[in-house]
């Protein structure tokens, strides 16, 4: 069982349109932008009142909604996932990790950019 295949499971049963194929994005996905700054906005506030309880709400609802909008528009988000892991992973080498001073990982020769178009099929 995956995340997006739960919130599909639950557009279906809301009578939501869930695609299996990439299509246009239309007006109506406007709703679920709206619904990702509001989650968001709800976690950044939990986490500034350093709440652990509605933080984790608040992540758990903005995977929620971004896995709607992936089913509402025919993103296979495991397969979009895998190939930033990949690349992510390609920012080691040897099992070795550069950072910077303010620790944000850095990119050596061996990175490679995620081929999103490509795994999308366009």
């Amino acid at each position: 069982m995956t995340y997006q295949k739960d919130v599909a499971e639950f557009m279906e049963a809301g009578e939501q349109q869930v695609s299996s194929e990439l299509k246009r994005i239309e007006d109506q996905e406007a709703l679920y932008m709206n619904l990702i700054t509001e989650e968001y906005k709800e976690t950044l506030q939990a986490f500034q009142q350093r709440d652990i309880i509605e933080l984790a709400d608040g992540l758990a609802d903005m995977v929620w909604v971004i896995m709607g909008l992936c089913n509402s528009v025919g993103i296979d988000f495991e397969k979009v996932w895998e190939e930033v892991r990949s690349s992510n992973m390609s920012k080691f080498q040897d099992g070795r990790v550069i950072k910077n001073d303010q620790g944000k990982i850095l990119k050596p020769e061996s990175y490679f950019k995620p081929d999103i178009k490509k795994v999308l099929g366009l």
